[in-house]
């Protein structure tokens, strides 16, 4: 008997350790992480073509001790617009780990991370990061179902002069991740009809995107969307990411669709697929109640200058003044819903 429950707390404390060191705690803390990345930065950031390759780099962060941790990394570009050299001279990045490489850091468990990092280096480009990061925080009030991101010092190291640069940056939830934690699975199928996806989680999701003023996003594209199955063929749930375009970003290089009746990001226009009214007003009355929320996030977010969380704040208020009126809701929101 002794030595059965020796086994068993044996069993038990293998299972903690793997649930803390599952890669979730990385995403769990809110604090910011000062993380230094070395790499040839030149050369990663110069291939940019369809099938970039990975480079050899090293990651570096202080641990909960104030040991330092360092492993290597694989980096290269990822992206569509912002990798272009013409748009941005700092690319998103892909970072990919060796699962031995990451053994008891906070990066355990995790095969591959998104990094988004500044387009550019000059000092307003460092707020629209920080103004990104925020929209992900600001839809995990609305849903459930989001991305989890972890804001980040970012130390970029060149391998080769040594030369260095800081900057705010963040790190995205990997997708397997995200949808482990939610129970589901992946759903890789594009021309999926928004009909046929989970009714609430799609109009919550739709309203959020008008909220924001972001309109570069599709279902049936897979563009800007991940579609998750929580249980085999049930309707499965869009999660939004990617919000640089939107009009809460407000980045200088961010132009609506040609084909939209808008001439800029900041002006909001409904991309969401037509309802029974009452399904939408469930989802305005969602927003009403959490107002307050999403302000005081905002005006929390002290990263940000507090004339920029002022420009933030009257932004949402005027989606506010939007969906507290009958008139406003039904000619802007209800009135504009797709159909095709």
């Amino acid at each position: 008997m002794k030595v059965l429950l020796k086994i068993l707390l044996l069993i038990y404390a293998a299972l903690t350790i793997t649930c803390k060191l599952s890669g979730q705690n990385l995403f769990d803390d809110s604090t910011i992480l000062n993380l230094e990345l070395k790499y040839e930065i030149e050369q990663v950031h110069a291939d940019v073509g369809i099938d970039p390759s990975y480079h050899d780099g090293e990651i570096a962060y202080l641990n909960e001790y104030g040991a330092k941790v360092s492993f290597p990394v694989k980096v290269k570009t990822r992206g569509i617009f912002r990798k272009k050299p013409s748009n941005c001279s700092q690319p998103p990045l892909m970072l990919k780990f060796k699962s031995g490489d990451t053994n008891y850091t906070i990066f355990e468990g995790i095969d591959k991370l998104k990094l988004v990092v500044p387009c550019k280096e000059k000092y307003k480009y460092q707020n629209l990061i920080l103004r990104e990061y925020l929209v992900y925080k600001l839809y995990q009030i609305i849903s459930p179902y989001a991305y989890k991101v972890r804001l980040l010092n970012l130390k970029m190291v060149d391998a080769n002069s040594y030369d260095s640069s800081l900057s705010y940056a963040f790190l995205i939830e990997p997708t397997a991740l995200l949808a482990k934690r939610l129970g589901g699975t992946v759903l890789e199928r594009k021309n999926y009809h928004p009909n046929a996806c989970n009714r609430k989680a799609y109009n919550k999701m739709a309203v959020f995107q008008y909220m924001i003023g972001h309109t570069d996003w599709s279902i049936k594209a897979l563009h800007n969307i991940k579609l998750i199955e929580l249980e085999p063929y049930a309707p499965p749930i869009p999660i939004p990411f990617d919000f640089d375009f939107s009009g809460f970003v407000n980045a200088p290089y961010a132009l609506p669709a040609e084909h939209l009746p808008i001439n800029s990001v900041k002006e909001r226009h409904f991309n969401g697929y037509c309802r029974p009214a009452n399904e939408y007003i469930d989802v305005f009355n969602l927003f009403i109640a959490k107002r307050d929320t999403i302000r005081n996030t905002i005006s929390t977010f002290t990263y940000l200058p507090e004339k920029e969380r002022k420009i933030l704040i009257k932004y949402i208020d005027e989606y506010y003044d939007v969906i507290l009126s009958d008139t406003k809701r039904k000619s802007k929101i209800l009135s504009k819903c797709r159909t095709d």
